[in-house]
């Protein structure tokens, strides 16, 4: 086996999947438009970490990725928050399509467990909106315990819904063609 599919194979493509995504954040984020090239790079190497021997689910990464910013235009309709950028910014959407890249290869273990998914969207969600405010990636339009509160609601409602989509898809996949 090739250093390469050993590294994309087990925990370790979710542990360089992780870790690459920590990359695809600071580009998107710090970098925002500056850095779109680099972030788009980025991205296209996150999926195919996140499909190195194994199908792409392309329907349930479009799923995922337009829920993503459902949920994003949730939270700029509210007047919670504004992006420097736009509306609804190129890295922002990048940074989404690298993230839902992301979690369906390193969270992909959290498939049914929906009290631990939404645990960890209401840990992790909100966490990381405060951290990209202070990198003036965004603006803080009202008070900051409504940030957390409103990300945490949705972050745990997204994780839930995609611990969901990924034990459906998972009993689809153990289904012989006799039991479809």
């Amino acid at each position: 086996m090739s250093l390469i599919k050993r590294l994309l194979s087990g925990n370790w493509r979710r542990i360089i999947g992780l870790f690459w995504f920590d990359l695809v954040w600071f580009a998107a984020v710090a970098g925002r438009d500056g850095w779109l090239l680099a972030t788009v790079l980025l991205v296209a190497v996150q999926i195919y970490i996140s499909t190195a021997g194994r199908p792409f689910q392309l329907r349930l990464y479009a799923q995922l990725l337009l829920l993503g910013l459902a949920l994003e235009m949730t939270v700029i309709s509210s007047g919670i928050i504004s992006f420097n950028g736009g509306w609804l910014p190129l890295w922002l959407v990048l940074l989404w399509a690298g993230f839902v890249a992301m979690l369906m290869n390193t969270l992909d273990w959290v498939a049914g467990r929906y009290w631990l998914a939404g645990f960890i969207g209401i840990a992790s969600g909100p966490l990381t909106y405060a951290i990209g405010i202070r990198l003036d990636a965004a603006v803080l339009l009202r008070p900051e315990w409504q940030l957390w509160l409103i990300y945490a609601l949705l972050w745990a409602i997204y994780m839930v819904i995609f611990a969901k989509l990924m034990h459906n898809g998972d009993n689809r996949n153990e289904q012989t063609p006799s039991t479809r």
